[in-house]
């Protein structure tokens, strides 16, 4: 018995841990090289930071517990005219940044609501090496990214943050991130600059309809949006604090929102609820997000939301 409550005990305790959340300050120097970096030629030939996971045999087991279901942030938006199918919509983006070994990668990202109006929601790989590794570098945001067309900008990060249970241990339950933005070369924030931005929203059942948008590579080499819209479930023992669905998106969508309340728009408008990110996938088509909890997610959102 002594035994079983050590155990658990222990498991609290990493879980404690695990929920911390860190954050990597940028300097402006950096952040002009950023801008500096990424030329058109250097965006096309990124890489996708694509992730396939079978399972953590030594994942602590504690599964996600379902939670009441709140919303965070409202989504902004000064449009209507909801359309009746989903159109390429300017809250969703693409990420590049480079890493301690001086590859350049590309992930997808969202513009979400936040008092200092520059968040981007991103998955935690797209911003740390996790497992002890380190930060990312030349990190940049581009809302509406298409084929190179930059309709607002360019957006260097000036802090990264995640959770310690990414950044420490590499756990894919933690594996969510959010980015703080620069101004673009107009000097306007992310969410005057687009217009619309995401809400954020966490708890709630594991089984909801999710729209997930990203910028897989198997598709236009990373240049255009794509998504998947569908039900979600709780995931197997073996991805603690996740949950799934069957979308074959692909590498380069990793960090693109699962949104909730989808409500799209044809001049490009649509936005909906943040409820995850796309973390890893397997081989039959299934991507994982983690559950977004109130004392994690919704922690770290509070934490960094006045930027």
């Amino acid at each position: 018995m002594s035994g079983l409550t050590g155990t658990a005990g222990a498991t609290e305790a990493w879980e404690a841990r695990a929920s911390q959340v860190v954050e990597h300050r940028i300097s402006a120097a950096e952040a002009r090289a950023a801008a500096e970096y990424w030329t058109p030629e250097r965006m096309a030939e990124a890489k996708n930071a694509d992730h396939v996971v079978d399972g953590d045999p030594n994942a602590p087991r504690r599964e996600a517990r379902a939670q009441a279901d709140q919303k965070l942030a409202e989504p902004y938006s000064a449009h209507g005219d909801v359309g009746t199918s989903i159109y390429r919509t300017r809250v969703a983006g693409k990420v590049f940044y480079k890493d301690s070994a001086g590859g350049s990668w590309v992930c997808s990202g969202s513009v979400v609501n936040s008092p200092a109006r520059n968040m981007v929601s991103t998955a935690g790989h797209c911003v740390h090496e996790g497992d002890g590794g380190n930060w990312h570098n030349n990190w940049l945001f581009v809302p509406d990214y298409h084929h190179n067309s930059r309709p607002f900008g360019t957006f260097e990060a000036y802090n990264l943050t995640t959770l310690r249970g990414w950044t420490d241990d590499g756990s894919w339950a933690y594996d969510s991130a959010f980015a703080l933005m620069g101004t673009n070369g107009s000097g306007q924030r992310l969410v005057d600059a687009v217009g619309v931005a995401n809400g954020v929203r966490v708890g709630g059942p594991f089984n909801r309809t999710h729209t997930v948008i990203g910028y897989p590579c198997d598709k236009e080499s990373c240049q255009a949006q794509y998504n998947c819209v569908g039900p979600s479930e709780q995931a197997t023992v073996f991805f603690p604090r996740q949950i799934t669905m069957s979308c074959g998106l692909q590498g380069g969508s990793s960090g693109g929102p699962w949104l909730t309340d989808f409500q799209d728009n044809a001049n490009g408008t649509g936005l909906g609820y943040v409820h995850g990110v796309t973390s890893n996938n397997d081989i039959f088509g299934n991507l994982r997000s983690p559950y977004f909890e109130d004392a994690v997610e919704g922690n770290l959102y509070r934490t960094f939301m006045n930027g």
